[in-house]
């Protein structure tokens, strides 16, 4: 028989584990490759791509790219941003002289009520009418201004209610009047003080704000400040195509040099662009925007006047106070004139007017006051109403002229703007393309 062979006994050969180690765990190249070690040097691509000249080539590259983008984007932004504020400087001229027309109107409502109070009875047909399209402006005006510039809303809203009241009293002054009862005197001094006094003021505000607010965008208009972000990442891209030049040794690189010019071109472009709006707008300022504001300051202070000289006469020897308004007033309409160009004819009719009223003011001084409202009263040129008429129609075309005069200019310096905002911005583009195509070409020689 054959014996079963012996088994060899097992030998246990211990397999050295690494310190720290767990209990299981791999020995060391048995387990899956590393991430590092399956790229050659343990290098991540970004250090590869920018490793060496031709690594500090790819990064000015996409340095010149961002500068391009940021000139292009702080070009159209200037333009776009002046012409937003010389938008908003129209809107707000254009509630500037809504508003001033509001304050003529009522002014003169007061002065056609009051000259009209003066005749006893029921006044004539036409002083009703001009009194009642003035007030009708006033309505009109009021919604206008309410729903063009929302932040006048509440000082409109609080107008609307004075003006109420002031058209209530002149009522009740006009059907006493029209029964021959002395209360209504009364009630129209009672109107006018009452308009001054609380309606006058509101509105004064209202045309103080929209002056600021317009003058404020004029101002803003001019936004080449910020374009100075624009000119130093032209001279950024400049210092990467002389660090390129003296780097490669090649100091002509057509696509580069193409890339700043065109930088170039668009940034002075702009800069041309937003300077003329600029001083475009100062203009406006300075002219047709500040001859509507002057014109409006005689206007009112006109019919401001001329409803002095009727309470004068309707007082009947206690009017001093409004003579000495009408002085005031007087004064002030001469001091406006003289600020409007070419003022002669408005400053000779007003002459007129201040002429016959100083014979209206002997009149009644001398005890003629019959005369005196005759002569007050008198629609031919050679009384006072129709002197002043002449004189309010002319002051108020002028104005109303100047008025639109600005908001058209204004509407025109606006409307390039977009379209020169686009092409800035395509230039800027096609300058980003040159820059990688200027470089990438250095790059290639390079290698």
């Amino acid at each position: 028989m054959t014996s079963a062979p012996t088994s060899r006994p097992t030998t246990n050969i211990p397999v050295a584990i690494p310190a720290g180690a767990p209990s299981g765990a791999p020995a060391p190249g048995t387990g899956p490759r590393t991430i590092a070690g399956s790229i050659p040097g343990a290098r991540s691509i970004a250090s590869r791509l920018l490793h060496g000249t031709p690594g500090r080539m790819r990064l000015y590259m996409a340095l010149g790219v961002v500068a391009a983008i940021v000139l292009g984007a702080v070009s159209a932004n200037a333009l776009l941003s002046s012409q937003a504020a010389v938008e908003r400087a129209a809107n707000n001229t254009a509630q500037v002289v809504r508003a001033q027309s509001i304050h003529v109107d009522l002014l003169r409502a007061d002065a056609v009520a009051t000259n009209a109070f003066l005749i006893g009875g029921l006044e004539t047909p036409e002083s009703r009418t001009r009194y009642q399209d003035a007030m009708s402006r006033v309505a009109t005006g009021v919604a206008e201004a309410a729903a063009a510039q929302p932040a006048d809303g509440a000082a409109l809203g609080a107008l609307s209610q004075q003006v109420q009241t002031y058209a209530a009293l002149v009522e009740q002054a006009r059907t006493n009047n029209r029964l021959g009862l002395p209360v209504g005197a009364q009630y129209l001094t009672q109107a006018s003080a009452g308009l001054r006094a609380d309606a006058i003021p509101i509105i004064d505000a209202v045309v103080a704000a929209n002056e600021q607010r317009a003058r404020d965008e004029f101002d803003r208009s001019n936004s080449s400040l910020q374009l100075a972000v624009g000119l130093l990442a032209l001279i950024g891209i400049v210092a990467i195509a002389v660090w390129l030049a003296r780097r490669t040794h090649r100091y002509l690189n057509g696509r580069l040099t193409g890339a700043i010019v065109l930088l170039l071109v668009a940034l002075v472009f702009t800069l041309v662009q937003v300077a003329g709006v600029g001083s475009a707008t100062r203009a406006v300022a300075d002219g047709d925007f500040g001859q509507t504001v002057t014109l409006a300051e005689a206007t009112t202070s006109a019919n401001d006047a001329r409803a002095n000289e009727s309470l004068t006469l309707i007082r009947r020897g206690s009017g001093q106070a409004n003579e000495k308004s009408w002085q005031a007033d007087d004064t002030a309409v001469r001091a406006a004139l003289a600020e409007v160009t070419d003022s002669s004819p408005l400053t000779s009719q007003w002459s007129d007017y201040a002429t016959v009223h100083a014979e209206v003011r002997q009149l009644d001084d001398n005890g003629q006051w019959d005369k005196a409202v005759a002569m007050s009263t008198d629609p031919s040129m050679k009384g006072s109403d129709g002197t002043f008429t002449a004189f309010d129609t002319a002051v108020t075309q002028a104005r109303d002229a100047a008025g639109k005069a600005a908001v058209e200019r204004l509407d025109g310096l606006a409307r390039t703007a977009p379209i020169a905002a686009l092409a800035v911005a395509l230039a800027a583009l096609l300058a980003a393309w040159l820059v990688v195509r200027g470089i990438g070409q250095r790059i290639e020689e390079y290698r």
